[in-house]
C-alpha cells in the first residue's frame, strides 16, 4: 500500500463519499473502500500486514490520539487538530474495530453544510 490515510481521505472527499471502510480480506488483501451514494468503491488494497500500519496512521491523525493498540475498539474524532482536513470536510468520526470482523475501520465523513442529527455531540 503506497497511499496514506490523508491521501485516501482527500480522494474520498473528491468522490463526496460519506464513509471510508477498511474491510478484512478473507482470502485476499484487506481493502479500503469508499461508500459513495450507497455504492462501494475500492480505493486501495493493503498489502499483507499493512492494515495494522494503516490503522495506526489513521488513529494518530485523530484528535487527542494516544498510543494505538491494535485490536482495541475505539471511537475517535478527526476535526483537523492533527491532520488538515480536505476542503469541504467538517469532521470525520472514526470507529476502530477489533480484527476478526468484516471491518477494522469505519470512518464517517461529515461535510461543511451537512445537517447534524446530534448523535455525534457537535
Amino acid at each position: 500500500m503506497t497511499a496514506t490515510f490523508a491521501q485516501l481521505l482527500t480522494n474520498a472527499a473528491t468522490l463526496h463519499a460519506n464513509e471510508i471502510q477498511v474491510r478484512s480480506g478473507d482470502e485476499g488483501p484487506d481493502q479500503v473502500v469508499a461508500m459513495v451514494r450507497g455504492d462501494s468503491v475500492l480505493v486501495a488494497e493493503l498489502a499483507e500486514g499493512a492494515a495494522a500500519d494503516f490503522l495506526a496512521q489513521a488513529f494518530s491523525a485523530c484528535d487527542g490520539a494516544d498510543g494505538y493498540q491494535p485490536g482495541l475498539s475505539r471511537m475517535m474524532r478527526l476535526t483537523g487538530e492533527r491532520l488538515a482536513l480536505p476542503r469541504g470536510i467538517a469532521q470525520v468520526l472514526m470507529q476502530f474495530l477489533p480484527p476478526g470482523g468484516a471491518r477494522q475501520l469505519v470512518a464517517r465523513i461529515s461535510y461543511d453544510g451537512d445537517v447534524c442529527c446530534g448523535s455525534c455531540g457537535s
